[in-house]
């Protein structure tokens, strides 16, 4: 009698034992889908702030080189009497990287595109620092200079942007192989 009343304790014992692991296989499951959804969405909002800050920077090499000309010509002149200062700037967001980097769904992501992406967010902050350092550098010659050759301003300046324009060549070419590599909606148009 003590037999047969042992197997429907050990039948209900294995049911509790299969029905909690399948219970947190399922729990597993459902977290790494949800943990790969979150790194498409992560990888589509670097795709799309990729597109945002390569868009501003066409703008900002566009005028910043006609401001290179502009001081080209006045570099030609023997004498500097008259100089306006048109630099173009803008901020180039990081924020959907940064999100990525701290997100639990950064190890499932593509290991080449977190490298693409790595690359291109170090090269626009190089160009970011570079930027400010001439803002920074410009701003306190301006503060202390009382009676420099406003051609002092103009080669200093030219020096700067030569730099500055530089970097931004290599930022819009990181980003163009950057988008032709993993923006789908660019690369099907």
């Amino acid at each position: 009698m003590k037999k047969q009343s042992l197997w429907p304790i050990v039948f209900e014992f294995l049911s509790i034992v299969f029905a909690v692991l399948l219970a947190l296989g399922l729990n597993s499951y459902k977290e790494n889908w949800d943990l790969q959804k979150e790194s498409e969405v992560l990888s589509k909002k670097i795709i799309l702030e990729c597109r945002k800050n390569s868009s501003k920077l066409d703008s900002v090499i566009t005028q910043n080189q006609a401001f290179k000309s502009y001081l080209d010509s006045l570099l030609a002149q023997e004498t500097v009497t008259d100089f306006s200062f048109d630099f173009n700037n803008k901020l180039l967001s990081a924020s959907a990287w940064k999100f990525t980097q701290i997100s639990r769904s950064f190890p499932l992501m593509d290991q080449e595109f977190l490298d693409y992406a790595t690359e291109m967010y170090e090269v626009q902050n190089y160009y970011m620092t570079i930027s400010n350092n001439m803002f920074q550098n410009l701003g306190e010659m301006i503060m202390k200079a009382e009676n420099t050759e406003p051609r002092i301003f103009v080669l200093v300046s030219h020096y700067y942007l030569t730099n500055i324009l530089d970097a931004a060549l290599a930022l819009r070419k990181t980003y163009q192989g950057f988008l032709n590599e993993y923006d789908i909606e660019q690369n099907q148009s």
